[in-house]
């Protein structure tokens, strides 16, 4: 086995950006907050915020967030027009698209980087906050202070490992830990391999508070998550209530895995080994699975589309479920201006036709009467078992294919915007032979295939 800190050493060499690229990328930042600086308007200062503002962020991560803070009197229109017009102007030039938060802001490319130029109240504490980002330079602000260099590459390696076991990020395709959460634990608890030392003994309900605002327990009584993490900027805002109980549960097995037998993979994954046509057709007849394929719409941020297509999916398994169809297992696979693809495993594809419902209590007197008026046209019943009604109706669809083939349809006028584009004529379920060629074309859907069918952490294999 090698040695735990050789593998550190050597994960943190390929994560850390050269100072060719941090000199680049403090130049960009420090040329576009001039440039607003310059512009006429009621903004008072510029602050650049993130990991790359506080040297955390891993090699090529090329992501700037600029802030223009405006006057915290600004008249919330007048603050919504002139970020927006600020933002436009900076990107005069250069590929960008509206995008929103809590309000609109504008984003877009600029020289190979991703760059966010967001409007946010000028504030010396969340008691003044009037808009959900006014957080992020108080977040800043907080971790500067705090934060030494020893802290640093602590964070990177934190990160890269909570990206290596894909429990990393703050948008709404994974439900992850947020990098500005990444960086508390490593404050918390002094290291990487300490932060997971401590995560391979945490229980479900576990709470923890940087700035000890609460008394023991009470930061759990009063936020009811499965995992609590107290901003330590804003003691009633729990910093990962958007994080899944899954990949709360995933990240403490990785932590134990990994500190019994440590390993590179775990930061840097293998792919997939692709199956083979055959193997993959010889499968998927094992298995009850449907595939909805979908357009991507044009001009939709992947981060918007994501969350819609998350609903769209639980829309699906509840609409199927109510027809009988019980979804075991779904999950979802998004492939920017190209392809979208929803899967839905059930325990079964074709239902009897009869199905059977279960109704009150005979003694009850009143639903009863309702249950059985309700119910004129039976194949069988009414019937009294274990002391209740059952009766036995004709079910209206027993194919899940030909059901989900005129749900989409139905569907389709009444989803808005992204999603409504996306159900455009191209959205169908997808045939075997469909499956098997998007598989053999597209290398993100092969791995995305190749794991969902394998059913398994990938970390286990380490």
């Amino acid at each position: 086995m090698i040695p735990l800190q050789q593998i550190l050493a050597k994960t943190l060499k390929k994560i850390t950006p050269a100072k060719q690229e941090l000199a680049k990328e403090k130049k960009l930042a420090q040329k576009i907050a001039a440039q607003i600086m310059a512009m006429k308007g009621s903004h008072e200062k510029v602050e650049i915020v993130g990991s790359i503002a506080r040297n955390t962020h891993l090699r090529n991560d090329r992501d700037l967030d600029i802030f223009v803070l405006y006057p915290k009197e600004l008249p919330r229109k007048e603050f919504e027009e002139e970020g927006l017009r600020i933002g436009k102007a900076v990107f005069k030039g250069h590929k960008w698209e509206k995008a929103y938060s809590e309000h609109p802001y504008i984003r877009g490319e600029i020289n190979g980087f991703r760059v966010e130029v967001v409007p946010s109240y000028n504030i010396a504490d969340s008691s003044l906050m009037q808009s959900a980002v006014d957080r992020s330079v108080l977040h800043n602000n907080y971790l500067v202070k705090k934060m030494e260099e020893r802290h640093k590459g602590e964070a990177r390696l934190l990160k890269q490992f909570m990206k290596g076991i894909k429990c990393y990020g703050a948008d709404l395709s994974s439900n992850s830990f947020p990098g500005y959460v990444a960086e508390l634990l490593v404050l918390k608890y002094g290291s990487f391999a300490k932060t997971l030392e401590a995560a391979a003994h945490w229980k479900n309900g576990e709470a923890i508070d940087i700035e000890n605002y609460y008394a023991e327990g009470d930061a759990q009584k009063k936020f009811g998550w499965h995992f609590t993490v107290v901003d330590p900027v804003d003691r009633n805002r729990n910093v990962v209530a958007a994080l899944s109980l899954n990949q709360y549960a995933r990240f403490i097995a990785a932590s134990r895995a990994f500190m019994k037998k440590p390993s590179i993979n775990f930061f840097f994954p293998k792919k997939h080994s692709a199956w083979s046509q055959v193997k993959l057709r010889q499968f998927l007849k094992k298995t009850e699975l449907v595939a909805i394929s979908l357009s991507y719409p044009k001009g939709v941020i992947e981060d918007i589309m994501w969350g819609q297509l998350r609903r769209f999916s639980h829309k699906i398994k509840t609409f199927s479920g109510l027809e009988g169809f019980e979804v075991k297992r779904s999950s979802e696979w998004l492939e920017k201006e190209r392809h979208m693809v929803m899967l839905f495993e059930v325990e079964s594809t074709e239902l009897q036709k009869a199905e059977v419902k279960i109704g009150p209590e005979a003694f009850d007197e009143k639903n009863s009467e309702a249950f059985l008026s309700a119910h004129k046209q039976m194949l069988a019943g009414p019937r009294i078992e274990k002391g209740r009604w059952v009766i036995e109706v004709q079910r209206k669809h027993t194919e899940l294919e030909a059901f989900l083939s005129q749900l989409l349809k139905k569907l389709r006028g009444a989803e808005k915007e992204a999603m409504g584009k996306a159900l455009g004529k191209n959205a169908k379920i997808m045939s075997e032979k469909e499956i098997a060629a998007l598989y053999k074309k597209s290398e993100g859907f092969r791995q995305f295939l190749t794991a969902y069918l394998k059913g398994k952490e990938e970390f286990l294999d380490y």
